[in-house]
């Protein structure tokens, strides 16, 4: 009988309250971004906001690679392989920390030729260029944020993570309003001040992760077990990682063709889409944190071959993300006129919100299932259907069906939006059936061990 973990202790609702939390405070970053820019200029929010794609295509190379990584180490850990699990950590941590540095200088050279790309206006292009040269040193800290993250998930301990995220979020919050506003006779940055403020309000925000790792988690790194370990932990990292990169990628360059397209109806356009996709980044939080928690302990329970308690807690983990998203949502469309009106005084954005947040209402029922069925389904190690038939549904039948209703009817970013709900629920359906087909008990590290042993 394998030995019960700190996190099947703690179940869901122990393991996703602190998460909550923590990503409530996270993804509220970049709609405090967003607010703050706004202060500035709508060509200071768009040309962030344009560029957030990007930097989210980047930090979803980082998060996919120790999403494998630490998937396999809950998977050793529900079967009490406890060494081989700080070997997998060692190892997926030292190849974080190589793309990190090898992304930010990326950034730094490809962003000009991104937001040339795109056809962005001369001034938003301009502040766009800005604002990435900043940003793009965020990879070398989120590498780090993400490896601490994940070791303390693992473990069992995600409360640590919110606090650092506390730091995180208030860092970011008072920065933000000191370099746009001038307070206490600061210099008045703009969208500099902005981007430097991200980057050191997350630096500070690791000092709290990686303090929590140094002194609360005993890892027990052993430097044989990690050389023993290193080439299988590798291959298995990447047997998950390659596959799970293809579909959030594709997501992330769907985004930016289609900040493309709206750039190409207009700045206000544009700014219309820029603040709907990022309000509604709150409808994200309640199914992120699930998935997180829903991941550890699906894996732990798959690795000690619990199959039946693996459906029953994902099953329970998607009503409750429905619901919770649900209820987001529905909060964010009564207050549309207002929320709108924190960004913006312009008319036509203005008397535009409500339908502008319908439809991205729509699209967030089957987004939470996209995104716990998919990362639960990629966790398991069985992503390559998804990582095929998701981005080919994108590209070949939304990213079309978006140009057609924007350009050709005329719907202008209305189609856009309605091209979202089609892609998020059409690929919604494809994941549920794929979960239901059982593959994923078979493509687990252990059961494909067992079979390569027999």
């Amino acid at each position: 009988m394998t030995e019960v973990t700190a996190a099947q202790q703690k179940g869901l609702w122990g393991m996703s309250r602190p998460m909550l939390v923590e990503q409530s405070l996270q993804l509220s970053v970049p709609l405090l971004d967003t607010f703050f820019l706004s202060r500035v200029s709508d060509s200071a929010a768009s040309a962030a906001g344009a560029m957030t794609p990007a930097l989210f295509f980047c930090v979803n190379i980082l998060w996919v690679t120790v999403f494998a990584g630490s998937s396999i180490a809950s998977q050793r850990m529900g079967a009490g392989s406890k060494e081989r699990a700080v070997s997998t950590i060692a190892t997926y941590a030292l190849w974080i920390v190589v793309l990190g540095c090898l992304l930010a200088m990326a950034l730094y050279w490809v962003a000009p030729l991104v937001t040339s790309a795109m056809g962005l206006p001369e001034q938003v292009r301009l502040d766009a260029n800005i604002y990435m040269q900043v940003v793009c040193w965020l990879m070398i800290v989120w590498a780090a944020k993400l490896i601490f993250q994940s070791i303390l998930n693992v473990y069992g301990q995600p409360q640590w993570n919110m606090y650092a995220n506390v730091v995180f979020f208030t860092a970011n919050l008072v920065g933000n309003a000191v370099v746009v506003f001038g307070l206490f006779g600061f210099p008045k940055l703009g969208i500099v001040g902005v981007a430097w403020a991200s980057v050191i309000a997350s630096f500070l925000g690791i000092v709290v992760s990686g303090s929590a790792v140094y002194f609360r988690v005993k890892l027990g790194f052993k430097w044989q077990n990690f050389k023993r370990e290193f080439r299988s932990a590798t291959n298995n990292t990447l047997r998950i990682a390659l596959p799970s990169m293809v579909e959030p990628l594709s997501f992330d360059l769907n985004m930016i063709v289609l900040n493309g397209f709206a750039a190409s109806l207009g700045a206000a356009a544009l700014a219309a889409k820029i603040y709907t996709f990022n309000t509604f980044l709150l409808g994200l939080i309640i199914s992120l944190a699930l998935t997180m928690a829903t991941q550890v302990l699906v894996c732990e329970r798959v690795g000690a071959g619990a199959y039946d308690k693996a459906k029953k807690q994902l099953f329970q983990s998607l009503k409750v993300a429905l619901w919770g998203s649900a209820v987001v949502v529905c909060v964010l469309l009564v207050f549309h006129h207002p929320v709108m009106d924190m960004y913006t005084d312009d008319e036509w954005l203005l008397g535009s919100s409500f339908w502008l947040f319908l439809l991205a209402a729509l699209s967030e029922p089957p987004r939470a299932i996209n995104v716990m069925v998919g990362g639960v389904l990629r966790a398991t190690g069985d992503g390559f259907f998804i990582a095929v038939i998701g981005p080919l549904f994108t590209w070949l039948v939304a990213l079309p069906a978006a140009y057609v209703m924007a350009f050709v009817l005329g719907w202008g970013i209305y189609g856009i939006l309605l091209s979202a709900v089609l892609d998020e629920g059409c690929r919604s359906v494809m994941y549920w059936m794929r979960w239901r087909t059982n593959r994923w008990q078979h493509t687990h590290v252990h059961a494909r061990e067992s079979k390569q042993s027999q």
